[in-house]
């Protein structure tokens, strides 16, 4: 467990990794899969993003997913395992997100290099 004095970069990617561990622990026990987010901190607080899903169910973000796929004629997986993950809809530009299978890091692109990429 972490003490701390003041709020830091450094302080919060401990109280992050604490907090995911914590709150995995206790959504394998309910059903859920819980995420930090995103924070903003001074030295003297910080506001955390925390989500939760139910496991297995279908959000917006998935549904929107899906329906794009179909509209554009696209795979959700191509030949080397990359895989499409999200649909950004204020994005205009690079609405696509995908995960990359050889970083496991993920990236967005725009329709076209979506076509290209993942073309059914």
């Amino acid at each position: 467990m972490t003490k701390f004095a003041k709020f830091d970069r450094k302080n919060l990617n401990n109280l992050r990794a604490e907090m995911s561990t914590l709150l995995s622990k206790y959504g394998i026990d309910s059903n859920l899969e819980i995420a930090v987010g995103n924070m903003k901190f001074t030295e003297a607080e910080v506001e955390i993003k925390v989500t939760a899903k139910v496991l297995g169910a279908k959000t917006r973000a998935d549904s929107m997913l899906e329906t794009m796929i179909k509209l554009k004629g696209l795979k959700l997986k191509n030949t080397k395992g990359d895989e499409l993950v999200g649909y950004n809809t204020r994005a205009h530009k690079m609405p696509f997100i995908y995960l990359k299978a050889a970083d496991g890091k993920r990236y967005k692109c725009a329709e076209d290099m979506a076509k290209f990429m993942f073309a059914a």
